[in-house]
């Protein structure tokens, strides 16, 4: 499963003349960075900044994620910061909006690679006629071979184990489960 697409373009990492350090999404999205003693959070704001300097530009995604063994099911910002990796920020509850002018931000450690990125915010799995083509041979009903046990998650795959009362499943990883399903 990949995530659902919700915004992609160019973003903008800025610190301020004060310090401060704001984030741009296309230039009509603007967003305080602000490190508390709790982590992160991201304040909306406005335009209405002198920027010093540029600490990171590039392409961005916002996706949230469902079901994809990959990543927490929850919104994701990843920051293009080379020509390869992206940064990764967890936001448990979105972006901050106009009424809810705070969010949480959790970065992680992790430099993702862009192709890994990519495959999982704009993978083929996720939209146009791949993804009714999918849905077509899912409603068709598949014949369990080992080929389709590999497009499946482990979550997935845990389930369709313990409707086999396969024993020790909930021991056994993604490649161990395919191995005992029939």
């Amino acid at each position: 499963m990949h995530g659902k697409l919700k915004k992609e373009g160019h973003y903008e990492l800025f610190k301020t003349t004060e310090g401060h350090q704001i984030l741009t999404l296309d230039k009509n999205e603007w967003y305080a960075v602000v490190e508390t003693s709790q982590g992160h959070i991201l304040v909306k704001s406005d335009s209405d900044h002198e920027k010093d300097k540029t600490v990171d530009e590039g392409k961005y995604y916002l996706a949230d994620f469902e079901d994809d063994p990959e990543f927490k099911d929850m919104p994701h910002l990843f920051l293009k910061d080379t020509k390869t990796k992206y940064k990764e920020f967890v936001l448990p509850q979105g972006l901050p909006t106009t009424s809810d002018g705070k969010k949480k931000a959790i970065p992680t450690d992790d430099r993702l690679k862009a192709d890994k990125v990519e495959y999982h915010v704009k993978g083929s799995g996720d939209k146009g006629s791949e993804k009714q083509y999918h849905q077509g041979e899912q409603d068709s009903g598949s014949d369990g071979s080992k080929q389709d046990l590999s497009d499946m998650t482990k979550e997935e795959l845990y389930e369709k184990a313990k409707k086999q009362d396969i024993r020790g499943r909930s021991k056994m990883d993604k490649q161990e489960l395919k191995k005992h399903l029939k």
